[in-house]
């Protein structure tokens, strides 16, 4: 297993991540909490320590099910957990990053994890009313009464991340960040090298586009939150497909998968820490897992980033490929 350590308290946490937003059962299809279960003990038999989850998926569910589906082991592993959405009993969301409503969520959480301490806890979207400074004043706070071991940002801006930093120790980003999105890295990542902060990626198969198994005309069950993104419409999606044949045709070559050879190349990439995935069952969390122990050729590193540029519509970057 590849491992990465993000502060003192936390050492040696799994490079690839499992992401806990399918466990919550709602916008990715049909999901059997049995499967779910069977996926996270999976994860863990195979090295995985670090998992990562939130409130709002499934609206506490997610964060219920790692719990029954670790066990005691919880105890023994990194879980992540993110504050800022709020819902009602209605299923209606909206983002609230106040010290008030941090304090409610963080007690919410802990209880559903049956955790005294969230290892890493992420503001998850930051609502843009509150004064981010109040936000990460209260974190910290809460960091030196030992109910959080580390803070996370996730979905900042440059400018956000600057000031979170001069406030509190922040121990990583989450940024959504694949061969197809590519153009939020490009703004975020010198900032958060200049700040000596990895990045943790979220959507790194970009909703399982890059696992190859779709085509021109992907179909997903109703409520499915891909009938929706960008990345399976239109041109955005002939662009993407494009990226999956070359992604297939080097997965070909290198013996891997196309989901493989999509979380290498993340993996592979300076400024990037951990790379999470999502999966609904066990052959997906063994499939994902092959993604580690192995290195991508530099021309195939390069050579899936230029298409990814372009499938992104970025300027065409160089993110600059780890030399160890």
């Amino acid at each position: 297993m590849e491992t990465y350590s993000l502060t003192d308290d936390m050492r040696h946490l799994s490079r690839l991540g499992l992401g806990g937003c399918p466990f919550g059962g709602h916008g990715w299809g049909p999901v059997d909490d049995r499967d779910s279960i069977h996926a996270i003990r999976r994860a863990y038999e195979l090295g995985v320590n670090f998992f990562d989850t939130a409130d709002v998926y499934g609206f506490g569910h997610s964060e219920h099910i790692l719990r029954k589906a670790l066990g005691p082991q919880r105890h023994s592993v990194h879980i992540a957990t993110k504050f800022g959405v709020r819902w009602d009993a209605r299923g209606r969301t909206w983002k609230d990053a106040s010290p008030n409503y941090l304090r409610q969520a963080l007690d919410a959480s802990l209880s559903r994890l049956e955790v005294e301490c969230i290892d890493l806890y992420y503001l998850h979207w930051y609502d843009l009313k509150t004064p981010i400074e109040k936000t990460l004043e209260a974190l910290e706070e809460l960091r030196r009464q030992g109910k959080i071991r580390a803070i996370g940002l996730s979905n900042v801006t440059a400018e956000q991340l600057r000031t979170a930093a001069s406030i509190a120790p922040i121990a990583t980003v989450q940024i959504q960040y694949s061969l197809v999105d590519q153009e939020k890295f490009e703004r975020l990542a010198p900032v958060a090298r200049q700040l000596g902060i990895r990045l943790t990626t979220w959507g790194s198969l970009a909703q399982g586009l890059l696992s190859g198994k779709y085509d021109g005309r992907p179909k997903f069950d109703t409520g499915d939150r891909r009938l929706h993104y960008d990345n399976f419409l239109g041109e955005k999606l002939r662009h993407n497909l494009l990226l999956v044949q070359e992604l297939k045709n080097t997965a070909s070559q290198l013996g891997k998968t196309p989901a493989q050879v999509a979380l290498r190349w993340l993996l592979d990439t300076r400024s990037v820490g951990f790379a999470l995935f999502g999966a609904k069952n066990i052959k997906q969390v063994e499939e994902n897992l092959g993604a580690l122990g192995w290195r991508l050729p530099c021309e195939a590193y390069q050579r899936l980033m230029q298409l990814g540029c372009t499938a992104s519509g970025c300027q065409s970057h160089d993110p600059t490929r780890k030399t160890a």
